[in-house]
């Protein structure tokens, strides 16, 4: 089990990317994520419905309703985890229930069931409106030694914005 010193030390981590980086990962970016909050075994992540990842009948596209509730489980489970873990998707499911039109839809993710190895996670994509637009349920796995190598850093957000930033200085 972790020490409260490592459980400080992730959970500040967490916060310090969401601090410098409101999408936290470079994907994020692409869709237009915010992460509202990341706790342990809870994520909430919103996106504004752009046009431009319709669908052909004018709705928003199901992948990036998908992409959306994938990040917010992805987070809560990585916020669930001992410092010395990491973790991947097992299975992932969803319903969708009801077309997202415009506005802003927001993904709030739950761990349900926490295990040694395997944990459930839940879903809700909402509207503005609070209408459930979809419900994800995913199986989650926790990863330690070997089969974590090469996982085992997250995301370094300062160090791709110094990156980025000597860059625009050298253009």
């Amino acid at each position: 089990m972790e020490s409260i010193l490592e459980a400080e030390t992730r959970e500040s981590h967490l916060a310090n990317l969401r601090t410098v980086d409101a999408a936290m990962m470079p994907f994020g970016h692409t869709l237009g994520f915010r992460v509202e909050r990341v706790m342990d075994g809870e994520a909430v992540v919103v996106m504004e419905c752009r046009r431009d990842m319709h669908n052909i009948f004018g709705y928003m596209h199901g992948g990036a309703i998908f992409s959306i509730a994938d990040t917010a489980i992805g987070l809560a489970h990585v916020a669930s985890l001992d410092t010395q873990q990491t973790g991947t998707t097992v299975e992932s499911k969803i319903n969708f229930l009801r077309p997202a039109l415009d506005g802003k839809l927001r993904a709030h993710a739950r761990c349900v069931k926490q295990g040694r190895n395997l944990s459930l996670f839940e879903c809700d994509v909402l509207d503005e409106e609070n209408r459930l637009i979809a419900r994800i349920s995913a199986t989650m796995m926790a990863l330690e030694g070997e089969r974590s190598e090469g996982r085992r850093r997250l995301y370094a957000v300062p160090e791709r914005a110094e990156a980025d930033l000597a860059r625009q200085e050298g253009a």
